[in-house]
């Protein structure tokens, strides 16, 4: 059993953290009028020995706008190899441009600029296009759960395009909230908002995928085996899957893992992984993006006593900006409270 159960170091998320860490460097140098014929000599030169940079570089460009005129992209490895080129060979190749770009020594571009670069990242928006176009079938085997998963590692959230989602439970502040953003035959896609000390119940995903990724603080996903279900609840939910009732086998905790925005953002599961329960055990409110597919109509609900109980959703019409689409129901007297679910 991997137990991450210590509190994360937290790091500010920032877009560009999705991508590899490679740093854009722009190079712009302009020969001075009577100097062009000696700065094309010298920039052809240079040209040919940045084009065979091996070490440190994943990329080099060079950009010749006119005569008199030159741009070169590096992109390096890390921040570190591009300070070491700064202090190698780009002061060596400056020095080269004496007089010939500005009277001044060294000789300095006209433009420059550095930055990490940009990862081709997720809005909310393209995200749901992504799962609208990708995520079809009755069944968890149906899908390319890896694929899901990297594009959902994408996704930047911003709060200017979840925090409309963010609804709260009026009459108690305590319980956690599911708070549609899309819905189709296929997939629910669902903000999930979790006051400080909540948690879900212990439960599976019947057929469905679940996906997770944390949006907004810090929570614990708590994945435990599927346990064996006795004669009585397998008879009970051949004869009508809405209502069976009956007991279960030890809970056996296979994986605690922490999701937060400064460290692992996402999980997955599925009935043959197991079955888990979600909790914020933090004194702030975190909230989660989940993916059901398809969308979740029924699960089990296990207590830790050794009971287990089928829960179904009541559908009712779907509502946009937040509102939740469905109430989860007891067909009959319940062993405990799922009614935020």
């Amino acid at each position: 059993m991997k137990d991450n159960d210590e509190q994360p170091c937290k790091r500010a998320r920032h877009l560009c953290s999705l991508g590899t860490g490679e740093v854009v460097h722009v190079l712009s140098y302009k020969a001075l009028p009577d100097k062009i014929d000696a700065f094309e000599i010298i920039v052809q030169g240079l040209a040919r020995c940045v084009y065979c940079m091996e070490a440190s570089v994943t990329d080099v460009r060079v950009c010749h706008p006119c005569c008199g005129e030159v741009v070169f992209v590096f992109t390096f490895i890390s921040k570190d190899a591009l300070e070491k080129f700064r202090k190698g060979p780009q002061a060596e190749f400056e020095r080269s441009l004496h007089g010939i770009v500005t009277p001044d020594a060294p000789a300095s571009p006209t433009f420059s600029a550095t930055g990490t670069l940009m990862p081709a990242a997720h809005t909310l928006s393209s995200l749901v296009e992504f799962l609208k176009a990708n995520i079809k079938g009755s069944n968890h085997s149906a899908h390319n759960v890896r694929m899901v998963s990297r594009e959902l590692e994408k996704w930047f959230p911003r709060p200017s395009e979840y925090q409309r989602y963010i609804q709260l439970d009026q009459c108690d502040a305590t319980k956690y909230t599911r708070n549609l953003i899309y819905g189709n035959e296929h997939f629910d896609c669902i903000l999930m908002c979790w006051p400080p000390g909540s948690q879900s119940t212990i439960h599976d995903h019947d057929v469905s995928s679940c996906w997770v990724a944390v949006v907004e603080g810090t929570v614990y996903e708590v994945q435990y085996a599927l346990p064996r279900l006795d004669k009585k609840f397998i008879e009970m939910e051949q004869r009508d899957p809405a209502t069976a009732v009956g007991n279960c086998g030890k809970l056996k905790v296979i994986n605690v893992a922490c999701l937060d925005t400064g460290g692992v953002t996402g999980t997955y599961a599925n009935n043959e992984i197991g079955i888990h329960r979600v909790e914020n055990r933090s004194d702030k409110l975190a909230c989660t993006l989940h993916v059901y597919a398809p969308p979740l109509r029924k699960m089990k609900i296990f207590d830790e006593n050794g009971c287990v109980k089928v829960c179904i959703a009541e559908n009712r019409p779907a509502c946009s900006g937040g509102s939740c689409k469905d109430q989860w129901v007891m067909p009959c007297e319940g062993i405990f409270d799922v009614e935020a679910w």
